[in-house]
């Protein structure tokens, strides 16, 4: 039996379609269950909670647009680093056709990981669990958040983010695709601009070191590889930082479809 592309992939390739042209949108999704709804302990827990519900965004959630898609309302955030998460190139969506391989975040008590938070209802959480399908909503507890916007603690509240269940790392089938890679880190970018302490915090560098499993296959599939400004305001901004962070040798790996090095 052939599987169905998840709705939630199909929603973040839709919206990526009108903000440039992109390919790819999402924090990403695993394989499991898509036409399934998955009830953690965890969700049936803030459904209770009255106090403020915030997501912790790592991946494609740092850019505004991005998290506008699934609630318009959800456009402002923070700047923060979490004690206790690890992020890497580890999470993908079985589909019929080819895919790429997405971020994820596992607990780590080792490691600290940046991006965003952000304040939801319960309604709104409830439509970011939805997108995120096969994640677990998992809390994070506030003494592991630091701000990075001058703020000296973060807001009263609950926090939350989208932990994955397994890891499948990148392969020929789902490489690294740069469509994801610039939503990501043009969200890191614009966020360096709006937060003058998470620019010298160096929010974007962070982005890459605190990021695992960097790796080919890595493909180039911006509209006009050549011209990517046309699509991509940031991309000498993005292509410096990864020269810089990964080195250049990873950033000559990175390939062009139809064309042979």
């Amino acid at each position: 039996m052939m599987l169905m592309e998840c709705s939630a992939e199909v929603g973040r390739r839709k919206a990526l379609g009108g903000i440039g042209g992109l390919a790819i949108l999402g924090l990403g999704v695993t394989a499991m269950g898509c036409t399934s709804r998955q009830r953690s302990a965890e969700a049936e827990a803030r459904e209770s909670d009255s106090s403020s519900q915030y997501v912790f965004g790592y991946g494609s959630l740092i850019q505004r647009e991005s998290r506008e898609e699934t609630w318009p309302k959800a456009g402002r955030a923070f700047p923060v680093s979490v004690n206790g998460i690890t992020r890497g190139w580890y999470d993908r969506v079985d589909t019929v056709s080819w895919g790429p391989t997405y971020l994820g975040a596992v607990p780590d008590r080792s490691s600290t990981c940046n991006g965003v938070i952000f304040q939801v209802s319960h309604g709104e959480l409830k439509a970011f669990t939805d997108r995120e399908q096969g994640y677990k909503l998992t809390r994070i507890p506030a003494g592991d958040i630091t701000m990075l916007d001058g703020r000296s603690a973060p807001p009263p509240g609950t926090f939350w983010y989208f932990g994955s269940t397994s890891r499948r790392y990148v392969s020929r089938e789902f490489p690294i695709v740069q469509s994801y890679v610039d939503v990501c880190v043009s969200g890191c970018l614009a966020v360096e601009d709006e937060f003058t302490a998470s620019r010298t915090a160096k929010f974007a560098q962070k982005f890459f070191t605190s990021t695992t499993d960097w790796r080919t296959p890595w493909i180039n599939d911006r509209i006009y590889p050549w011209r990517p400004f046309v699509h991509v305001p940031q991309a000498e901004k993005i292509d410096t930082l990864i020269r810089n962070q990964l080195g250049d040798k990873m950033f000559r790996s990175i390939s062009l479809p139809g064309v042979r090095t």
